[in-house]
C-alpha cells in the first residue's frame, strides 16, 4: 500500500459498528415476503384454477425472485403486478395474492431505506473523502450472464408468454447489477481502508481497519471473475489464522451494493482493482 493510500480514513470499528447494525428488521427479510406469496399464490388457484393461468404463475415467480434481489425493483413491480390482477381476474383470485404482495412492497420499501442509512453511515465513516476510481478501471462484466440468459430466453417467449416474465426477471437483475457498478465510475465516490480476506470460493471478507485479529467480519461479497453460478445461503468467512490484507473501499457498501476494492488476492500478489458485490452483511 502506498504512502498515498495510508492517508486515506480508517474505516473503525467505532463506525463500522454502527454500519453492522443497521440492517432490516425481521419481518422485512426477504424469505417472508417471498412466503407469503407463495402461499396466497397456492389459496388463489385453490379458489379459482379456472383464473390462473401460466403467465399469472411466471409473473409470480418473477415477483419472487425480485423480492430476492431487486428491492428496488418490488417498489414499482409488485403494485404493477397488483393492479394487472384487479383488471384481469375475479376477486376471489387476487384477493390473497394482492394482500401478500402488499407485505411484499411494505418489506421492500424498509429494505431500501436500509440501505440508504448503510450507505450514510459509510459515507460519514469516510469523512468527507471521495476520490475518482482509479485508472485504469477494470472490465466491467457484473451482471452479464444474466442479461445474456434473460435475452436467450426473451425470443421463445414470443411462443410460450410464460418465458417472458422470467427472461424480463433476469435481464433486469442482470441490468441492475451493472447499473450499481457503473454509478461508481460516474463521480468521486466515499473511500475507506479496511481489512479483508479471501476464501476459497473467491469471496472476500471484510473487517474493520483497525480489527487486527480479524474478529468480526463486516459483509463478504463475490470479487471479479465472476462466475454468477449461484451464492451460498450460508457463507462461512475463513479462519482467523488467514492472513488479513489491506483493503481500500472505492464507493460506500449497502446491502446488494457495489464496490472497486484494491486489493491482494489469498495468495498475497500485488494490489489490484477488482470489482466487488452484491455486498452481504454477516450476521
Amino acid at each position: 500500500m502506498t504512502e498515498s493510500d495510508k492517508a486515506l480514513p480508517v474505516w473503525l470499528t467505532r463506525d463500522a459498528t454502527r454500519w453492522a447494525a443497521c440492517r432490516p428488521a425481521t419481518w422485512a427479510r426477504p424469505v417472508w415476503a417471498a412466503a407469503g406469496l407463495v402461499v396466497a399464490v397456492a389459496i388463489a388457484v385453490g379458489m379459482e384454477p379456472h383464473e390462473w393461468g401460466a403467465v399469472h404463475v411466471a409473473l409470480a415467480a418473477a415477483q419472487l425472485y425480485w423480492y430476492l434481489r431487486l428491492p428496488e425493483l418490488t417498489l414499482i413491480a409488485a403494485p404493477g403486478l397488483a393492479a394487472w390482477l384487479i383488471c384481469t381476474a375475479p376477486p376471489a383470485a387476487y384477493a390473497p395474492v394482492l394482500a401478500a404482495l402488499t407485505f411484499g412492497w411494505a418489506a421492500a420499501r424498509h429494505r431500501t431505506s436500509t440501505r440508504r442509512r448503510q450507505r450514510l453511515l459509510a459515507a460519514n465513516a469516510a469523512d468527507g473523502t471521495r476520490l475518482a476510481l482509479p485508472r485504469p478501471v477494470p472490465a466491467l462484466w457484473t451482471g452479464t450472464i444474466r442479461i445474456g440468459l434473460g435475452a436467450a430466453l426473451a425470443v421463445p417467449s414470443v411462443w410460450v408468454p410464460a418465458l417472458g416474465p422470467v427472461a424480463l426477471a433476469f435481464a433486469s437483475a442482470g441490468a441492475a447489477a451493472r447499473y450499481r457498478a457503473a454509478r461508481l465510475r460516474r463521480r468521486p465516490v466515499p473511500v475507506l481502508r479496511a481489512l479483508a480476506r479471501e476464501d476459497e470460493d473467491g469471496r472476500l471478507w471484510v473487517y474493520a481497519g483497525d480489527d487486527t485479529a480479524g474478529r468480526r467480519p463486516l459483509f463478504s461479497c463475490p470479487v471479479t471473475p465472476e462466475t454468477e453460478a449461484g451464492e451460498p445461503e450460508r457463507a462461512e468467512p475463513p479462519a482467523e489464522g488467514t492472513r488479513l490484507r489491506p483493503a481500500v473501499l472505492f464507493g460506500a457498501p449497502y446491502e446488494g451494493g457495489a464496490l472497486l476494492l484494491l486489493c491482494a488476492d489469498r495468495d498475497g500478489g500485488p494490489l489490484v482493482d477488482r470489482w466487488a458485490g452484491p455486498v452481504r452483511p454477516t450476521g
